[in-house]
């Protein structure tokens, strides 16, 4: 087994938790409908998928949610209630801060569009600020997790730290199983994240370095 040099972390349940429940509300009460008409019409596959990619912008996507509710609600107001859903995963913490004082190299990889990812720089900038560098979002790479491209554009990030790195030496810690399915295809190595405990764990056996309380 390679040894790891370099860790991927996904943004949603894993270094920060968040509510759908609560973005399905909050959108609902801002445009006048019900929680399931606003997830059949914000989470339209086609459109979802575009907008993470970065194919099309906020702008593009609120537009069409608007189409299928057939009401006009300000963006402004959707954007707000989009991203306050949010909280900071507390266990991974010392995990992340251990990282930082030992410069293991580190990253982020997610699924995201641009308002998510604006709006978590700012509000959880403490969280982000211990991963300063390698920070991938899908909308700005126009790559998705699973599909192999995006694990593609992840080496080469991770290779502007470690030259010569090669893909069974970088981890990714996600919390969606297709992610981790895609990862390993590609030929990292990957955990599903879940049980905080089951991490430390499967770190520990990879000679990750842990803090001196898990090691």
């Amino acid at each position: 087994m390679e040894k790891i040099r370099f860790i991927y972390f996904d943004l949603g349940n894993v270094l920060l938790k968040f509510s759908v429940r609560r973005l399905l509300h909050q959108i609902a009460e801002v445009s006048g409908v019900s929680d399931d008409e606003v997830r059949q019409a914000f989470f339209d596959d086609q459109w979802y998928l575009k907008y993470e990619k970065g194919e099309i912008d906020g702008i593009e996507y609120f537009a069409h949610y608007c189409q299928q509710i057939n009401n006009s609600v300000p963006s402004e107001d959707l954007i707000n209630a989009a991203n306050d859903i949010f909280w900071v995963n507390e266990p991974i913490l010392p995990l992340l801060r251990h990282l930082a004082g030992e410069f293991f190299p580190r990253g982020i990889l997610s699924n995201t569009g641009p308002h998510h990812w604006a709006y978590i720089q700012e509000a959880f900038s403490n969280i982000i600020g211990l991963i300063p560098r390698h920070r991938i979002a899908s909308f700005e790479v126009g790559a998705i997790k699973p599909y192999p491209e995006i694990y593609r554009i992840a080496l080469d990030e991770a290779r502007k730290e470690i030259s010569g790195l090669e893909p069974a030496q970088v981890l990714l810690i996600d919390d969606l199983e297709e992610n981790v399915a895609g990862a390993k295809k590609f030929g990292f190595q990957a955990i599903c994240y879940g049980d905080h405990d089951q991490l430390l764990g499967e770190l520990k056996r990879l000679g990750v370095p842990l803090p001196a309380e898990n090691a």
